[in-house]
């Protein structure tokens, strides 16, 4: 009876091993997360993202985050302004105004030229309320970003107060929902500033497509709006203010190229359907590598972040655990998809940094 007991429980426990064998496997609790895939053989991820902020700027300097693609969000915020109040005063402005794209490295991000784009001016993350107040100046303008959590949209923000302390003769209302996912707030912000009679919108639209009839009523009851950062598909809007996203797109693929010699398995974690930036820069990345690094092959291309930098922890947790030992590229293209997968790959110790 002993010795039965005793193959009973050596059963078991073998069983238990196998079990726990299959790591790469996904977790079918719903409530759990992943642990981090530790680095084993010494391999180490070639990690490409997009925009700046302090942590990703730290991660640059140390070698971890090996290429971002920065954009001038406090011109891009002063030029619509400027852009939307020239029109108000009857002057000619561009359909369209690029205001610039460029890749930071590990070499080159405490040059002069490089140091204002990653140490931009950033204002305060609050709200303008006031917006059925007395109007202070000649011309009152609504600012409406994406979201006010991210650093992106801060700057963006100082970039307007400048441009109203600049002109002397516009008044900034500064209002956003405050996550990246908030498609119905944002219409509503646009719908408010209709019905209070703003002179003017200087709008980063949610969606390409949800934000065109709420644009076109503003613009139809004699509200001029600028699109800033993201496109909207309406020929009715003055100006569109924004980095060449397809561009920058093209600049993260070429340094991963290159960082990867023309070959390895990658993974494109995209950002969110609907937002026309990052969907322009996913196009420009994976068109470039199609195109100039053939020997590059994806190992998920279809996955996407979502709105913050913790959803984009929890893809990121998701796809680095599945792939594990196996990526040797990645590419993220915003803020938060970007900060998300950082957290993620240095957890599982795929990120050497400089020694």
């Amino acid at each position: 009876m002993a010795l039965r007991v005793v193959r009973r429980l050596t059963l078991i426990a073998s069983l238990a091993f196998i079990g726990c064998g299959d790591s790469s496997a996904p977790s079918s609790s719903s409530t759990s997360t992943p642990a981090p895939a530790a680095s084993t053989s010494g391999r180490t991820v070639k990690f490409v993202g997009f925009d700046a902020s302090s942590r990703l700027v730290e991660a640059i300097k140390e070698g971890k985050l090996h290429g971002t693609v920065v954009q001038n969000p406090y011109k891009m915020g002063g030029t619509g302004v400027k852009t939307l109040v020239a029109h108000l005063e009857k002057k000619p402005v561009e359909a369209k105004i690029s205001t610039g794209e460029t890749m930071v490295t590990p070499e080159n991000v405490t040059s002069s030229e490089i140091e204002p784009l990653v140490n931009p001016i950033k204002a305060p993350n609050s709200q303008n309320s006031a917006v059925g107040g007395p109007k202070a100046k000649k011309y009152r303008v609504m600012v409406i970003p994406k979201g006010t959590t991210h650093e992106f949209w801060q700057t963006i923000h100082a970039g307007a107060v400048k441009a109203a302390e600049e002109l002397g003769n516009v008044e900034i209302i500064w209002q956003g929902p405050q996550k990246e996912d908030e498609r119905s707030d944002q219409i509503k912000l646009v719908q408010n500033a209709i019905a209070v009679g703003v002179d003017g919108i200087v709008l980063a639209p949610l969606d390409a497509k949800a934000l065109v009839e709420p644009v076109e009523q503003a613009i139809a009851k004699g509200i001029p709006v600028v699109i800033i950062d993201s496109g909207l598909e309406s020929n009715k809007i003055v100006s569109y203010v924004a980095t060449d996203n397809y561009h920058g797109g093209v600049l993260a693929a070429k340094r991963l190229g290159e960082l990867l010699k023309g070959e390895g398995k990658i993974i494109l974690l995209r950002y969110a359907v609907g937002s026309a930036s990052t969907e322009e820069r996913e196009k420009g990345f994976t068109d470039t590598i199609k195109n100039e690094f053939p020997k590059i092959t994806y190992l998920s291309d279809d996955q996407y972040a979502g709105a913050t930098s913790d959803l984009a922890q929890q893809k990121s947790q998701n796809l680095i655990t599945r792939f594990r030992g196996q990526v040797d590229g990645v590419f993220c293209p915003n803020e938060s998809s970007t900060l998300g997968m950082l957290r993620v790959l240095e957890g599982a110790g795929l990120l050497a940094g400089r020694k």
